[in-house]
């Protein structure tokens, strides 16, 4: 079976703290300084009123629905009891290493750049070092782990319920997209969504080793490298309109940060690294940091 980490993405997904700076706009708003707003406007906790929902909450306290189920360990249809206390998210610390971006961290914590910048005090072009201190907006958001091995004691195990598909993650709007192609011919393997409990926030398309994987658009890439977990060899492509597009188990990259590509370029080699063990091509198409179905945007074939 397949383990998926996601970025945001996560994939959400990155110019190195010692290169050149960003130069392009900056990914879709999700409301800056959400945490900030939230501690503010309800302070560090909120009890539940009658007729409250987890949505009413974060929406009367500024913050995200998905952080304020994850801080309080809630999980849908999300059941709330008046009288409740409900922590309310609040920054966390990052620490730069070495390689690292403020898109990348950025994507990784669900954020946007912009957000992220405003938070940390930082202005264009977002210098930052191996080493610094930076508040994000909770922990790195994780993919669904690999499910731990099904007990054989003897006819008395109980078995484990049936696996169940992971939701697809929600996606943003496909206005004003590029016209995207397929950066890789191979059958689909995985679903957008993810299948058998594990969430991804693009496709996998089978492949053979050293296939060639293409940019889906002309852009410029702002990220080429192997520092996030589960993506193994990994380059983003930056669009016009804040698209970005991810080619992830890449075995080998022929791309770096700051080139400029066309639709059709020879970015990559496919591989089985990261979290795949046969080789697949993990694709993700993102409006800033929210993910698209790519099927929605990719030509039908």
């Amino acid at each position: 079976m397949m383990r998926t980490r996601v970025l945001g993405l996560g994939v959400a997904v990155m110019l190195s703290a010692c290169a050149a700076p960003l130069r392009a706009p900056a990914p879709i708003e999700h409301g800056a300084g959400a945490s900030a707003r939230a501690t503010a406007s309800c302070g560090r906790s909120v009890t539940v009123r009658p007729g409250d929902t987890l949505f009413a909450i974060a929406q009367r306290c500024g913050a995200s629905v998905t952080d304020l189920a994850a801080e309080n360990n809630l999980r849908e249809p999300y059941p709330l009891r008046t009288g409740q206390s409900l922590r309310l998210p609040g920054p966390s610390v990052y620490t730069v290493r070495r390689g690292d971006n403020l898109y990348r961290i950025a994507l990784a914590h669900g954020m946007s750049t912009d957000e992220l910048a405003q938070m940390n005090g930082l202005r264009r072009p977002y210098t930052i070092y191996p080493g610094q201190d930076l508040s994000v907006r909770g922990p790195a958001r994780s993919v669904a782990q690999a499910r731990p091995p099904v007990a054989n004691s003897g006819s008395t195990a109980r078995s484990d319920p049936p696996p169940r598909r992971a939701s697809a993650p929600p996606q943003a709007s496909t206005a004003n997209a590029p016209s995207f192609q397929w950066p890789l011919q191979g059958q689909i393997i995985t679903p957008y969504g993810g299948a058998e409990g594990s969430r991804i926030d693009g496709i996998r398309i089978a492949a053979r080793l050293g296939d060639p994987v293409r940019a889906a658009a002309d852009g410029e890439v702002v990220y080429a490298g192997n520092e996030l977990q589960g993506y193994g060899e990994l380059v983003l492509v930056r669009h016009a309109n804040n698209w970005v597009t991810a080619y992830g188990l890449n075995s080998i990259l022929r791309v770096s940060v700051g080139d400029q590509v066309t639709a059709g370029q020879h970015i990559a080699d496919a591989g089985a690294s990261g979290s795949e063990t046969r080789t697949a091509l993990h694709f993700e198409v993102r409006r800033g940091v929210s993910p698209v179905d790519p099927m929605q945007v990719l030509p039908a074939r």
